[in-house]
């Protein structure tokens, strides 16, 4: 999957660096207080980056393709890891995670292992974003691996320290693209 990213950075970082997020942004955003810390998993462009950086917040990236990582280093001007959410090893502790169109490239039986790790890189009662397209297809398209979610199947893959808050069905930002995207927002529930 990485070797997509490596091969196809120029093209991607065109195709997303400029899409309008912004509300999608807002149901996150609302969650968290300025200076709050969020990691942004599968950062890409930067795109993201920047606009928390911009709007008071200290993100830090994480990106495994390393041509997007330095990229998104040299534009958002903030630390950017080059890992996979899988491979990260760190103490530092987040207020929010974000996670948009990143997790849809872990296979499903690694998905709750995945979304367990992010739960414990939240501090308290933080907040995570994920966003994954919409539907039931799990495989390689245009050289990609990906993993389609409904709200039924993205809860079974849950951990029991994380609920789902609020979900919606939204169509893809980019021009001349007719997916649709679930998109969630979790809390952590902490039991001590």
């Amino acid at each position: 999957m990485t070797n997509y990213y490596i091969e196809n950075a120029k093209s991607f970082i065109d195709d997303t660096l400029f899409v309008d997020m912004s509300e999608i942004y807002t149901p996150f955003l609302d969650r968290l207080e300025v200076g709050a810390k969020i990691l942004d998993i599968g950062c890409g462009s930067g795109r993201d980056l920047l606009f928390f950086k911009n709007a008071g917040f200290v993100p830090t990236g994480l990106e495994p393709s390393m041509p997007l990582a330095e990229h998104a280093r040299n534009y958002a001007k903030v630390e950017v890891w080059g890992n996979t959410i899988q491979g990260l090893k760190t103490d530092k502790k987040f207020n929010g995670v974000w996670a948009c169109a990143s997790l849809l490239h872990i296979p499903s039986n690694e998905l709750k292992a995945c979304f367990q790790k992010i739960a414990n890189l939240v501090i308290g009662d933080g907040v995570i974003y994920a966003s994954f397209k919409h539907g039931t297809f799990e495989g390689i398209r245009n050289g990609r691996f990906f993993n389609f979610q409904t709200l039924e199947t993205l809860q079974y893959h849950l951990p029991e320290a994380l609920k789902v808050d609020e979900f919606w069905i939204s169509s893809d930002k980019r021009k001349e693209r007719s997916d649709e995207w679930l998109n969630i927002v979790l809390s952590c529930k902490r039991t001590n």
